[in-house]
């Protein structure tokens, strides 16, 4: 698998680096990014696993400075929820065809960037039950995609508590997401020896992204740093829905 050119080892760093800077903005948008771009090199059961390695390391390097930040009484229910979730996720990873699971999570990913750019956001923070069922549906599509979930990002971006901390809150959550997701990626053999070697070769590629842009977040104000996020996102995920119907 590591078997690539040099044109694919420039897209695979790029892509690292860019999808690095919009995580160290928003807490957020990695797998979303490097989902759409990489499959463009790699199939999805492959590549998945290698981007669960990257958001691993990417929120151990951030935590120790957002720690105080966190929500952690939310962070617990739609932990729970995501522990039931996931293996749904990851089972719909190894039997269901590339093409309609690509369509799947690009889909979701404009429907929730048109809807945060229109302003959706929560009144009030939901209660234990609802909390846990977001969790719960972001866990199957991570288990699914490696792609973040997308309903814990709403859940936190549009929280009354505001954006520091629900990026400080999204960066603990994926954290925990994506361990869980790795274990059980392990159980079901998708990981090898070409995954590691590939996860190690781009980290300093994803560092340096990560810390550029966390030093964007603390010089942008808030509402323009979410827009531009967004609009990244929904470019991207565009571009990676048609390529999956065509």
């Amino acid at each position: 698998m590591l078997s690539l050119t040099l044109w694919q080892w420039a897209w695979i760093t790029a892509s690292v680096f860019g999808a690095g800077i919009v995580r160290g903005i928003a807490g957020f948008g990695f797998s979303l990014i490097t989902a759409v771009l990489l499959m463009f090199v790699f199939e999805p059961a492959w590549i998945v696993p290698v981007i669960l390695l990257w958001e691993i390391a990417a929120s151990i390097g951030h935590l120790p400075f957002i720690y105080r930040q966190v929500d952690w009484r939310s962070l617990g229910w739609l932990s729970a929820g995501m522990l039931l979730g996931t293996p749904l996720g990851v089972w719909l990873l190894r039997f269901m065809a590339p093409g309609p699971m690509c369509a799947l999570i690009n889909g979701t990913v404009v429907i929730l960037a048109l809807m945060m750019l229109r302003g959706a956001s929560l009144r009030h923070t939901p209660g234990r039950c609802g909390t846990a069922g977001i969790g719960m549906l972001g866990g199957v599509i991570n288990g699914a995609s490696a792609n973040g979930g997308p309903p814990v990002i709403l859940f936190f971006l549009s929280s009354p508590a505001g954006a520091a901390v629900g990026r400080a809150s999204l960066i603990a959550y994926f954290l925990l997401t994506d361990t869980w997701a790795s274990l059980i990626c392990w159980q079901q053999g998708l990981f090898s020896l070409p995954s590691f070697l590939l996860a190690a070769s781009m980290l300093i590629p994803l560092g340096l992204g990560v810390a550029l842009g966390s030093r964007v977040f603390r010089s942008i104000e808030e509402a323009r740093f979410k827009r531009l996020v967004l609009l990244l996102l929904l470019l991207v995920a565009s571009a990676g829905l048609v390529k999956s119907l065509c």
